[in-house]
């Protein structure tokens, strides 16, 4: 231990010594700043002789002895020049002492970032920090906001309660005495641009230059909404000052754009239907936050303010990624922006007038139902921005409708600070009122049915673009009648009555048997009204059964009178609209009924010797009622031989190998083939082995079917007709798969197998197979 001494105490004698020996010099520099060391922003604005008149501005505003204190900030202060052009732009105007201090405020705070941002910094961000090149989820700068200083003061709305259930909405605070103070729930952001950024969402300079009306001069350049950084960072001891060439106003956000009401358009009818759907919910803590509210003295009340039935909140400043994105950061503002396109009062009657003011509709927009009004509202916003390359590429809306727009209907653009707008001279029709689905949401006389297509979420496929539809209907006093459909507004609930010889029975819907029943209402394509049958699929995965010669439309059991009903009746549909962009509407007295039999038991029922064929063969597993070759999951076409052919070809006597072969030829698979010659001729794969298989790859024999109108042909190797068959009370019948519960009140079934009856049986040797 006493060895370690000497070794533990030299440093502290050279400490000493040193220090000793240069107190002085520590006393005479302690308070100088280095040489080196660049002064506070407001500090080096002043330095900056262009930037004379913004410094002015700081000055008169006091934020010279704020941002030269604490904090660290990023300014982008408009030159000398720029304050000379905005000036001769502002009539009211000629210098920095004519601006009203609180608009002078405004401007200040919106020219001035939290935090210090380099030039690398502000095109290396996203929502979830810095880009790592490295990282696959987060190595693109889409980022492209940064919040400002400029906080807008809570703000008071005027309210009212309207309409049977009493909706709050929102009115102009001269024009109600209910009043609510709502919380401004950020800063304002503002956007700042960089071809990088651009390039990632295939964005064009056109697009920068649309909404801020100046050329994107150059691929290094930096804009700061509408002013181009023409300086190199500019360093402080508490961040960074740039010099732009425009002084950048205030973005307003959404709900600030519309309001204004601009004189040429006049937004103030689609204003009106925006402030049907606010929320407001009482905020406690910031209530009794407020300065003195601890002490008992009197504040206001504060709320929060939300659209929860549009596609984003206009009023906040913070924006919301797209519904169904997950695992994000609370605060995505840096990345994510809105989009708003508003009709002009005009343009929103003209959209009035056409779909909602018409014979047998609602009479007018305040007698529709409150989905309808958010549809109209909805169709006019987007969760992403929209930009001039969306204008004629296309982009969703907040119903999900693929839009295209017509830049000669746009009468005003602005890039706001939650959503970039723009004013039209013609609205967007949305595609519920121009799909199969307008004549039911725009008559009320098909209610019921449009409340249901709501309650069980068809909307989205059933306005599909590109589709064929055939959909089929039944009227509110048709369903009022049978009992078949009924709906409570006041509970929003479903049923249905079963009416027998011994009373009625009520059954309440679920929302799966809402879609079960509306999806096997719908066909995916039209008949072509050749054959004396058609089979056409629906959305259910069944098959609606058209009779051409009748005209008799059915699902695939026999219709009834009512919700299973006890007497069938034939249903023929009347034409309800042929104007719909997706298909055609028909209006029927009975929904149709649907029901399957297992590929088993059809063919055990039906078919019993050719049953008795597949047990001698070892296909059929009888205890689990299924053949042992097929699956569920899988679509056959079936061929089955009448007794006499199969008495005839002999085929007991074969093999069990021979038989197996024999009997798997009959079973084409992946293919539902009818005799309405809806199907293309070809060679289709069968459930045979064939000779071509290896032990590494299995090859399945393919049979040459012909499907035509009213039969089906089979050719031989020469291609001469082999065997036929014609449409018949033997033909055409379909099999399926159960996937729904006992207890449903609609089946959930599926078609996968149709079974025909030929009168000869197929061999290998003498059908053209490939």
């Amino acid at each position: 231990m006493i060895k370690l001494k000497p070794i533990l105490l030299l440093p502290a004698i050279v400490v000493l010594f040193l220090f000793y020996s240069c107190r002085d010099d520590m006393q005479v520099d302690r308070y100088e700043r280095p040489d080196w060391l660049a002064g506070k922003v407001y500090s080096q604005i002043l330095e900056q002789p262009e930037l004379s008149t913004f410094a002015k501005c700081i000055e008169l505003t006091g934020y010279d002895t704020i941002i030269n204190v604490s904090g660290s900030y990023t300014v982008f202060a408009p030159s000398n020049q720029a304050f000379d052009k905005w000036f001769s732009q502002k009539s009211a105007y000629s210098n920095v002492e004519d601006i009203p201090l609180p608009e002078l405020n405004k401007l200040v705070k919106f020219h001035i970032l939290q935090n210090a941002w380099s030039k690398i910094q502000l095109q290396s961000l996203d929502v979830f920090g810095w880009i790592d090149t490295l990282d696959i989820n987060n190595d693109k700068p889409r980022g492209f906001k940064r919040e400002t200083l400029l906080k807008y003061d809570n703000r008071k709305y005027g309210w009212n309660q309207v309409g049977e259930d009493d909706r709050t909405v929102i009115l102009d605070t001269l024009n109600t005495s209910h009043h609510r103070r709502v919380i401004t729930d950020s800063r304002k952001y503002a956007p700042v641009f960089f071809k990088k950024y651009l390039d990632i969402y295939d964005l064009t300079s056109q697009d920068y230059e649309f909404y801020f009306n100046r050329p994107w001069e150059g691929s290094n350049d930096l804009y700061f909404g509408n002013g181009k950084i023409t300086s190199n960072e500019i360093f402080s001891e508490n961040g960074f000052v740039y010099v732009i060439d425009e002084v950048v106003e205030p973005l307003k956000n959404a709900y600030q754009i519309l309001e204004e009401d601009n004189e040429e358009a006049g937004y103030s009818k689609f204003f009106d239907l925006v402030n049907y759907f606010p929320q407001f919910s009482y905020n406690e803590n910031e209530t009794f936050n407020q300065p003195g509210a601890d002490q008992g003295l009197q504040v206001d009340s504060l709320f929060n303010l939300s659209f929860p039935e549009l596609t984003f909140n206009l009023t906040n400043e913070r924006t919301r990624p797209p519904s169904g994105v997950t695992g994000l950061p609370e605060n995505v503002t840096y990345r994510y922006h809105h989009g708003l396109m508003a009709p002009t009062n005009d343009a929103f009657d003209a959209l009035i007038d056409e779909y909602i003011r018409i014979p047998k509709g609602w009479g007018s927009l305040e007698g529709a139902p409150d989905h309808i009004k958010s549809i109209i509202a909805n169709t006019h916003m987007s969760v992403n921005p929209v930009y001039p390359s969306d204008f004629s590429e296309g982009f969703y809306n907040g119903e999900f409708d693929r839009v295209t727009l017509d830049e000669s209907n746009v009468i005003q653009k602005e890039f706001g600070s939650n959503s970039t707008f723009v004013g039209l001279d013609k609205a967007i029709v949305p595609r519920a009122f121009s799909s199969v689905t307008g004549p039911i949401y725009l008559q009320q006389g098909f209610s019921k049915v449009m409340y249901a297509i709501e309650e069980a979420g068809l909307l989205p496929a059933l306005k599909r673009q590109n589709k064929d539809y055939m959909l089929f209907v039944e009227s509110d006093a048709n369903s009022r009648v049978d009992s078949s459909l009924i709906y409570n507004p006041v509970n929003e609930s479903f049923a249905v009555f079963m009416i027998s010889p011994g009373g009625a029975q009520r059954f309440i819907l679920t929302q799966n048997d809402l879609r079960i029943l509306l999806m096997n209402h719908v066909a995916t394509q039209q008949p072509r009204g050749i054959a004396r049958k058609e089979f056409l699929p629906n959305l259910a995965g069944n098959y609606i059964i058209v009779d051409n010669v009748t005209g008799e439309v059915s699902g695939t059991a026999p219709t009834t009178n009512g919700y299973k009903g006890t007497s069938t009746v034939a249903e023929f549909p009347k034409i309800l609209s042929t104007t719909a962009d997706n298909g055609t509407v028909w209006e029927i007295n009975n929904w149709f009924s649907f029901s399957v039999t297992s590929i088993f038991n059809r063919i055990q029922t039906s078919f019993p010797k050719f049953h008795a064929l597949l047990n001698q063969a070892g296909l059929s597993l009888n205890k689990e009622f299924r053949y042992n070759f097929l699956s569920d999951n899988e679509f056959y076409t079936i061929f089955i031989p009448s007794d006499e052919a199969l008495e005839e070809a002999n085929v007991s006597s074969m093999s069990k190998e021979e038989l197996q072969k024999f009997l798997m030829l009959h079973f084409v698979q992946g293919e539902l083939i009818f005799t309405d010659g809806n199907k293309a001729a070809g060679y289709f794969e069968t459930t045979r082995i064939d000779e071509k298989s290896t032990p590494f790859s299995t090859v399945y024999t393919q049979l040459y079917v012909e499907p035509d109108v009213d039969r089906i042909r089979f050719k031989n190797e020469n291609g001469e007709i082999y065997t036929e068959i014609e449409e018949s009370e033997l033909t055409n019948m379909l099999t399926g798969v159960n996937l729904g519960e006992s207890n449903d009140n609609f089946s959930n079934v599926f078609n996968n197998a149709v079974i025909h009856e030929i009168d000869r049986v197929l061999k290998v040797n003498e059908v053209d197979t490939q």
